[in-house]
């Protein structure tokens, strides 16, 4: 494929989940997107566009069972949408200069995504997970043309290696893109994991402005583990979104602004599409959110923020449909998870591990992974302390997030089917990532303080030396 074959497949298929996202975004976020300061936020509407166009895409595709009628289907839906878009961009903008920040910001994610582009599609799948489950997913969906039975989800031999009862989103994008271009490679395929890094990064330079704490959170969250974005496994993408979607609680928590909220949650609904683990952290957010409205915003009458937003409500719950198709397939199909979790023997195990010292060989797995984390953490805070600064109210939703998603882990490491040491050692490293990256969000939040606190003006009035506080600004 020539170099502008391939730019126009990835315009094209970016256009097109920007299109389906806005027929369903666009009418359903109350307003949101169509705000007098809508252009300050243009890089957390983008990217909602984006994951909610892929999640209608995915829905096609289970829905229609067939790649081809699926494809043209999504097209004529994204160019629809993206003519809708452009119409409510043209009004908005009619009158209006882009703002420079927002055109540097944007750039700049450009850029990043860039970087990220030749690692992912010049690198063939070599590693097992990838090549075993993920991406033989979906050659299992693009040779059949469908996502149906007869792809050969209930075969004896694919329920032996392949765990068939995984989420499927990036699966199916990568068999839409072998439908795209006719043949099947251990490359182009993965040009889905660029389609889902997009939206993240671009998040991320949401955040962006002239300071060492948005460069550590670049730095920390996506070239501290960035194999796992182009190797073809799902653990640095769930870690990643995960820990963007605490990112912004904690902007929630500083400034109030809606947006912020809406865009975590989108976040912490796309989850449940990458991995299995991605239903713990829907949870945990589930569990830290009312948490936030009820205690930060003193919004005690549930009643008033549930009528205000129904639209967003059902926005929310739309999104969770093709979740729930693949769940009533897996039902159907007998696809169950090798993991057992909440069976009796699942609870029978848990209840024996505890007393036969398992939780001590877990913990000390566990210790090992976060030790760097909790250290730059333990840095920060001590900091923190000696100057005399408040703590951050906005890292808090980071640290409890860890805590809790930690603890989810350990109660699965207690009722695995597996040999524990055998489980630990091949998978701890991966599964512990959404708390590693919680725990330098909460770090980020801490530096961003101290950080606001030393970088500021000398200015003198009346021969005396003050000290003016610089403003933080996303």
């Amino acid at each position: 494929m020539s170099a502008i074959n391939l730019v126009l497949l990835i315009c094209l298929s970016l256009a097109s989940f920007i299109g389906q996202g806005w027929l369903l975004a666009g009418p359903l976020l109350n307003g949101s997107l169509l705000h007098k300061k809508r252009g300050n936020h243009l890089l957390q509407e983008i990217p909602q566009l984006i994951l909610t166009g892929m999640v209608i895409n995915y829905g096609l595709v289970l829905v229609l069972h067939s790649l081809e009628i699926s494809l043209f289907t999504s097209l004529l839906l994204g160019f629809l949408g993206l003519l809708g878009y452009g119409i409510s961009l043209f009004r908005y903008y009619r009158n209006r200069i882009p703002s420079t920040a927002t055109m540097n910001k944007g750039l700049g994610a450009v850029f990043v995504c860039l970087l990220f582009l030749g690692p992912i599609i010049g690198k063939p799948l070599t590693d097992w997970d990838a090549r075993s489950i993920w991406f033989f997913h979906a050659k299992m969906v693009f040779t059949a043309g469908a996502f149906s039975q007869n792809a050969g989800w209930q075969d004896a031999v694919v329920k032996m290696f392949s765990h068939p009862d995984y989420p499927n989103l990036i699966p199916t994008l990568a068999a839409q893109v072998a439908q795209l271009v006719g043949f099947w490679n251990e490359y182009l395929p993965k040009l889905s994991l660029f389609f889902i890094l997009v939206p993240a990064i671009t998040l991320l330079f949401s955040f962006a402005r002239r300071s060492l704490s948005f460069f550590l959170l670049v730095l920390l969250l996506l070239f501290s583990i960035n194999p796992y974005f182009w190797n073809g496994y799902m653990d640095g993408y769930l870690a990643l979104y995960f820990a963007i979607a605490i990112l912004f609680m904690g902007k929630y928590v500083q400034k109030s602004q809606p947006i912020d909220l809406t865009t975590s949650i989108c976040c912490l609904l796309i989850l449940p599409y990458l991995k299995n683990e991605g239903m713990l952290a829907v949870m945990v957010g589930g569990m830290l959110i009312p948490f936030i409205i009820l205690f930060y915003k003193k919004s005690i009458k549930l009643h008033k923020p549930l009528s205000k937003n129904w639209n967003n409500c059902l926005y929310w719950l739309i999104l969770l449909l093709p979740i729930a198709i693949w769940f009533f397939y897996k039902k159907q199909w007998g696809l169950v998870n090798g993991l057992e979790v909440g069976s009796a023997e699942s609870l029978a195990r848990l209840v024996n591990r505890l007393g036969d010292g398992s939780i001590k060989t877990i913990f000390t797995n566990i210790g090992n992974q976060v030790d760097v984390s909790l250290l730059l953490l333990g840095v920060l805070f001590s900091a923190t302390v000696v100057w005399k600064k408040f703590l951050p109210v906005e890292m808090i939703p980071a640290v409890f997030a860890a805590f809790i998603y930690c603890i989810g882990m350990i109660v699965v490491y207690l009722m695995t089917p597996y040999d524990l040491s055998w489980h630990l050692h091949f998978s701890i490293q991966r599964t512990l990532l959404p708390v590693i990256y919680c725990l330098y969000v909460a770090s980020y939040y801490l530096y961003s303080q101290i950080e606001a606190a030393l970088i500021t003006d000398y200015i003198y009035f009346g021969g005396k030396l003050r000290w003016k506080k610089s403003k933080t600004s996303y």
